[in-house]
Protein backbone atom coordinates (compact mmCIF):
# COMPACT_ATOMS: atom_id res chain seq x y z
CA UNK A 1 0.00 0.00 0.00
CA UNK A 2 1.37 3.42 -0.93
CA UNK A 3 2.18 6.09 1.60
CA UNK A 4 -0.67 8.25 0.27
CA UNK A 5 -3.14 5.43 0.73
CA UNK A 6 -1.93 4.89 4.28
CA UNK A 7 -2.45 8.58 5.07
CA UNK A 8 -6.01 8.47 3.69
CA UNK A 9 -6.86 5.35 5.67
CA UNK A 10 -5.45 6.90 8.84
CA UNK A 11 -7.42 10.13 8.32
CA UNK A 12 -10.66 8.24 7.75
CA UNK A 13 -10.01 6.13 10.83
CA UNK A 14 -9.42 9.23 12.98
CA UNK A 15 -12.58 10.87 11.63
CA UNK A 16 -14.72 7.83 12.33
CA UNK A 17 -13.31 7.53 15.82
CA UNK A 18 -13.96 11.22 16.55
CA UNK A 19 -17.47 11.12 15.12
CA UNK A 20 -18.28 8.02 17.12
CA UNK A 21 -17.05 9.65 20.31
CA UNK A 22 -19.02 12.82 19.61
CA UNK A 23 -22.24 10.85 19.16
CA UNK A 24 -21.57 8.88 22.30
CA UNK A 25 -20.85 12.01 24.32
CA UNK A 26 -24.02 13.66 23.01
CA UNK A 27 -26.12 10.66 24.01
CA UNK A 28 -24.51 10.75 27.46
CA UNK A 29 -25.25 14.46 27.84
CA UNK A 30 -28.89 13.90 26.90
CA UNK A 31 -29.20 10.96 29.27
CA UNK A 32 -27.83 13.00 32.19
CA UNK A 33 -29.84 16.06 31.11
CA UNK A 34 -27.99 18.45 33.42
CA UNK A 35 -26.36 21.82 32.89
CA UNK A 36 -23.01 20.23 33.69
CA UNK A 37 -23.36 17.47 31.10
CA UNK A 38 -24.32 19.85 28.29
CA UNK A 39 -21.57 22.31 29.18
CA UNK A 40 -19.03 19.50 29.17
CA UNK A 41 -20.20 18.43 25.70
CA UNK A 42 -19.84 22.02 24.42
CA UNK A 43 -16.33 22.29 25.88
CA UNK A 44 -15.21 19.00 24.37
CA UNK A 45 -16.93 19.38 20.98
CA UNK A 46 -17.12 23.13 20.23
CA UNK A 47 -17.44 22.49 16.48
CA UNK A 48 -20.23 19.94 16.78
CA UNK A 49 -23.54 20.49 15.03
CA UNK A 50 -25.18 19.60 18.37
CA UNK A 51 -23.74 22.63 20.16
CA UNK A 52 -26.79 24.75 19.28
CA UNK A 53 -29.11 22.13 20.77
CA UNK A 54 -26.91 21.87 23.85
CA UNK A 55 -27.02 25.65 24.38
CA UNK A 56 -30.80 25.68 23.92
CA UNK A 57 -31.24 22.98 26.55
CA UNK A 58 -28.88 24.85 28.88
CA UNK A 59 -31.13 27.91 28.62
CA UNK A 60 -34.22 25.80 29.35
CA UNK A 61 -32.62 24.26 32.42
CA UNK A 62 -31.56 27.69 33.70
CA UNK A 63 -35.11 29.02 33.31
CA UNK A 64 -36.52 25.95 35.06
CA UNK A 65 -34.14 26.44 37.98
CA UNK A 66 -35.00 30.14 38.29
CA UNK A 67 -38.75 29.42 38.13
CA UNK A 68 -38.48 26.90 40.95
CA UNK A 69 -36.61 29.48 43.02
CA UNK A 70 -39.24 32.16 42.31
CA UNK A 71 -42.11 29.80 43.13
CA UNK A 72 -40.39 28.73 46.35
CA UNK A 73 -39.94 32.36 47.44
CA UNK A 74 -43.51 33.12 46.29
CA UNK A 75 -43.36 36.92 46.43
CA UNK A 76 -44.12 39.80 44.09
CA UNK A 77 -40.44 40.68 43.89
CA UNK A 78 -39.46 37.11 42.99
CA UNK A 79 -41.99 36.90 40.16
CA UNK A 80 -41.04 40.33 38.84
CA UNK A 81 -37.37 39.34 38.72
CA UNK A 82 -38.29 36.16 36.90
CA UNK A 83 -40.38 38.06 34.32
CA UNK A 84 -37.61 40.60 33.77
CA UNK A 85 -35.26 37.77 32.86
CA UNK A 86 -37.73 35.54 31.00
CA UNK A 87 -40.51 37.78 29.59
CA UNK A 88 -41.41 35.18 26.95
CA UNK A 89 -40.45 32.10 28.92
CA UNK A 90 -42.35 28.90 29.49
CA UNK A 91 -43.64 30.02 32.90
CA UNK A 92 -44.06 33.72 32.06
CA UNK A 93 -47.86 33.54 31.93
CA UNK A 94 -48.10 31.86 35.33
CA UNK A 95 -45.60 34.33 36.78
CA UNK A 96 -47.71 37.26 35.54
CA UNK A 97 -50.86 35.81 37.11
CA UNK A 98 -49.15 35.36 40.46
CA UNK A 99 -47.50 38.78 40.31
CA UNK A 100 -50.87 40.36 39.49
CA UNK A 101 -52.40 38.75 42.54
CA UNK A 102 -49.72 40.27 44.74
CA UNK A 103 -49.78 43.64 42.99
CA UNK A 104 -53.56 43.93 43.27
CA UNK A 105 -53.17 43.89 47.05
CA UNK A 106 -54.13 40.50 48.42
CA UNK A 107 -53.59 41.80 51.95
CA UNK A 108 -55.55 45.02 51.40
CA UNK A 109 -58.88 43.59 52.61
CA UNK A 110 -57.25 42.60 55.89
CA UNK A 111 -56.19 46.22 56.34
CA UNK A 112 -59.72 47.48 55.67
CA UNK A 113 -58.76 49.06 52.33
CA UNK A 114 -61.44 47.25 50.33
CA UNK A 115 -65.12 46.40 50.50
CA UNK A 116 -66.29 42.83 50.62
CA UNK A 117 -69.35 41.35 49.00
CA UNK A 118 -69.63 38.04 50.84
CA UNK A 119 -71.90 35.29 49.63
CA UNK A 120 -72.45 33.46 52.92
CA UNK A 121 -70.31 32.81 55.99
CA UNK A 122 -67.49 30.34 55.42
CA UNK A 123 -68.67 26.78 55.68
CA UNK A 124 -72.37 27.72 55.34
CA UNK A 125 -72.56 26.77 51.66
CA UNK A 126 -70.84 24.25 49.43
CA UNK A 127 -67.84 25.17 47.30
CA UNK A 128 -70.01 25.47 44.22
CA UNK A 129 -72.03 28.40 45.56
CA UNK A 130 -71.80 31.62 43.58
CA UNK A 131 -70.02 34.72 44.91
CA UNK A 132 -73.02 36.93 44.17
CA UNK A 133 -73.19 40.68 44.91
CA UNK A 134 -75.89 41.36 47.55
CA UNK A 135 -78.67 43.83 46.74
CA UNK A 136 -77.80 45.99 49.71
CA UNK A 137 -74.39 46.85 48.31
CA UNK A 138 -70.90 46.08 49.64
CA UNK A 139 -70.56 45.09 53.26
CA UNK A 140 -67.57 45.92 55.48
CA UNK A 141 -64.84 43.35 55.12
CA UNK A 142 -63.93 41.26 58.14
CA UNK A 143 -60.26 41.16 59.10
CA UNK A 144 -60.06 37.39 58.98
CA UNK A 145 -57.86 34.84 57.28
CA UNK A 146 -58.57 33.99 53.68
CA UNK A 147 -57.16 33.08 50.30
CA UNK A 148 -57.20 35.23 47.18
CA UNK A 149 -57.86 33.38 43.96
CA UNK A 150 -57.59 36.17 41.42
CA UNK A 151 -58.38 39.78 40.57
CA UNK A 152 -60.94 40.60 37.88
CA UNK A 153 -62.49 43.52 36.05
CA UNK A 154 -66.03 42.65 37.18
CA UNK A 155 -67.88 40.69 39.84
CA UNK A 156 -69.36 38.51 37.09
CA UNK A 157 -65.90 37.38 35.99
CA UNK A 158 -65.02 36.63 39.61
CA UNK A 159 -68.20 34.56 39.92
CA UNK A 160 -67.34 32.60 36.80
CA UNK A 161 -63.84 31.91 38.06
CA UNK A 162 -65.22 30.55 41.34
CA UNK A 163 -67.50 28.17 39.46
CA UNK A 164 -64.53 26.90 37.42
CA UNK A 165 -62.37 26.45 40.49
CA UNK A 166 -65.19 24.78 42.42
CA UNK A 167 -65.57 22.26 39.59
CA UNK A 168 -61.86 21.57 39.07
CA UNK A 169 -60.61 21.82 42.69
CA UNK A 170 -63.56 20.68 44.77
CA UNK A 171 -61.37 18.67 47.13
CA UNK A 172 -59.24 21.70 47.93
CA UNK A 173 -62.14 24.16 48.27
CA UNK A 174 -64.60 21.90 50.11
CA UNK A 175 -66.45 23.77 52.86
CA UNK A 176 -65.35 27.23 51.68
CA UNK A 177 -67.66 29.99 50.50
CA UNK A 178 -66.60 32.73 48.09
CA UNK A 179 -66.55 36.46 48.63
CA UNK A 180 -65.79 39.25 46.19
CA UNK A 181 -63.77 42.19 47.49
CA UNK A 182 -63.96 45.50 45.67
CA UNK A 183 -60.71 47.43 45.52
CA UNK A 184 -58.72 49.90 43.46
CA UNK A 185 -55.55 49.32 41.45
CA UNK A 186 -54.03 52.04 39.30
CA UNK A 187 -57.21 54.07 39.42
CA UNK A 188 -59.33 51.16 38.20
CA UNK A 189 -61.90 49.20 40.17
CA UNK A 190 -60.99 45.55 40.57
CA UNK A 191 -62.88 42.61 42.04
CA UNK A 192 -60.82 40.20 44.09
CA UNK A 193 -62.12 36.67 44.41
CA UNK A 194 -61.45 35.35 47.90
CA UNK A 195 -62.61 32.65 50.27
CA UNK A 196 -62.54 32.88 54.06
CA UNK A 197 -60.63 30.24 56.03
CA UNK A 198 -60.26 29.62 59.75
CA UNK A 199 -56.52 30.33 60.19
CA UNK A 200 -53.15 30.84 58.51
CA UNK A 201 -52.43 27.11 58.36
CA UNK A 202 -55.59 26.45 56.35
CA UNK A 203 -54.86 29.43 54.08
CA UNK A 204 -51.44 28.07 53.23
CA UNK A 205 -52.75 24.54 52.85
CA UNK A 206 -55.44 25.65 50.38
CA UNK A 207 -52.95 27.69 48.37
CA UNK A 208 -50.50 24.82 48.40
CA UNK A 209 -53.09 22.50 46.90
CA UNK A 210 -54.12 25.00 44.23
CA UNK A 211 -50.56 25.88 43.28
CA UNK A 212 -49.75 22.20 42.91
CA UNK A 213 -52.46 22.19 40.23
CA UNK A 214 -50.93 25.33 38.62
CA UNK A 215 -53.72 27.59 39.86
CA UNK A 216 -52.97 31.01 41.40
CA UNK A 217 -53.59 31.52 45.09
CA UNK A 218 -52.30 34.00 47.69
CA UNK A 219 -52.89 33.64 51.46
CA UNK A 220 -54.64 36.66 53.01
CA UNK A 221 -53.20 37.23 56.48
CA UNK A 222 -54.67 39.90 58.83
CA UNK A 223 -52.34 42.83 59.40
CA UNK A 224 -52.62 42.35 63.18
CA UNK A 225 -51.48 38.72 62.95
CA UNK A 226 -47.92 38.40 64.31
Amino acid sequence: MSARALVIVFAVSVCLSGCSREKSDWRSAQAADTAESYQQFIDEHPESAQVASARERLAQLAEQKDWRAAAAQDSLEAYERFLAQYPQGRWAKEARVRAENFASGAAAPANGAGSAMPAQPAGASPAGAGAQVPDGGPAPVTAGFGVQLGAFSSAERANEEWKKLAASSAGTLDGLAPRVVVGDAGGKTIYRLQAEVRDEAQARAVCGGLKAANKPCVPVIPATHP
